[in-house]
């Protein structure tokens, strides 16, 4: 089982002091429903920009809010492929925030949507066949646990994830990546795949800040203190018994500081009393902007696959989210369907 040492120093405390102080802002503070959902859409622009970054794609943010927008692109098709699938793998965790733990199929899910059409289909959507070595420049940086036992190690992080409830939710989830990236599952993908698990992990356990928190941009600002701090130990025996303080360190004011930026971005978004600053949209039209939020538009057939309602009912939830100007209809008849109004 895994059993991370690590301690909690007062630095790590006065962080989680201010995380906390800022999720409460940023739970109870008053937006415009049009203006909260435009923030998560340049947070979901930012996650699949950065996170891709990191692993070399040269696509600048501008052009993954091009793709987005269902605009064309000029570059490599394989850049373009990377963010489009990792714009539906935030889709993925939006579907799975409902779900109260991980599993394994969860995590193939991912890594398949995260990576199709990108390697080999063999590799797609399984666990590596053969053994991994992490280079840099043809030095062997780490060595992963052999292929036969990652499966089990697997399960037993996604079981300690279950059980390990009394430890600080971002805690948690930095271990979470840790051990993740550590395991390296997969043969290909498994940075996104950790940092996808880990704002998984952070919605199911309540800590979404209102899913605006552009966490993999802090990781892509310096990627070499991210690879850095990552960096405990040559071979999977080794970072098992590495002291891990120095991560968690690392990791909480990563959280820190994105939570700081989130803070002056709900700061300047606030609105006073009012009836449409007030409005809470419920579970089904929470769904709908999701979907928007990832995939860029929606149609009405959409609506009736995601939510299993008549055609009639799914029209009736689009023409409200239009009334509320969250929403803008494009053209008419059978080609309609309705993007996120611009602010």
């Amino acid at each position: 089982m895994f059993n991370p040492k690590y301690q909690i120093t007062d630095e790590i405390s006065r962080y989680l002091s201010d995380i906390a102080e800022i999720k409460s802002l940023v739970d109870h503070a008053k937006l415009l429903p049009s203006r909260e959902f435009t923030l998560r859409r340049k947070v979901n622009i930012k996650l699949a920009h950065s996170s891709t970054s990191i692993e070399g794609n040269s696509l600048e943010e501008y052009q993954v809010n091009n793709l987005l927008d269902g605009g064309k692109v000029i570059a490599e098709k394989n850049e373009i492929r990377e963010v489009q699938n990792y714009f539906r793998a935030l889709h993925l965790v939006d579907k799975y925030t409902a779900k109260s733990e991980i599993t394994i199929n969860d995590i193939l899910k991912l890594h398949k949507t995260v990576i199709d059409g990108l390697v080999k289909e063999s590799k797609v959507g399984v666990f590596r066949p053969g053994s991994i070595y992490i280079t840099n420049q043809d030095k062997v940086m780490y060595v992963g646990p052999d292929t036969k036992k990652v499966r089990g190690l697997v399960e037993e992080l996604l079981s300690w994830q279950t059980t390990s409830q009394d430890i600080h939710p971002v805690i948690r989830a930095g271990l979470l990546h840790y051990q993740f990236v550590t395991i390296h599952p997969f043969s290909d993908g498994n940075g996104r795949t950790a940092r996808l698990l880990t704002l998984l992990h952070l919605y199911q356990s309540g800590w979404d800040f209102r899913k605006s928190l552009a966490l993999d941009e802090f990781y892509n600002s310096d990627r070499l203190s991210y690879y850095q701090a990552l960096q405990t130990g040559k071979t999977y025996k080794e970072r098992q018994l590495s002291e891990l303080t120095g991560w968690i360190t690392y990791f909480v004011r990563g959280f820190w500081e994105s939570t700081l930026k989130l803070k002056e971005q709900v700061l300047s978004l606030q609105v006073g009393k009012g009836d449409i600053a007030s409005r809470h949209l419920n579970l089904d039209e929470l769904k709908i902007i999701d979907f928007v939020l990832t995939l860029g538009k929606i149609t009405s057939s959409d609506v009736v696959d995601i939510l299993g309602v008549p055609r009639r009912t799914a029209q009736f939830k689009l023409n409200k989210l239009t009334s509320y100007l969250i929403l803008d209809k494009i053209c008419s008849g059978p080609s309609t369907y309705y993007k996120l109004v611009k602010i």
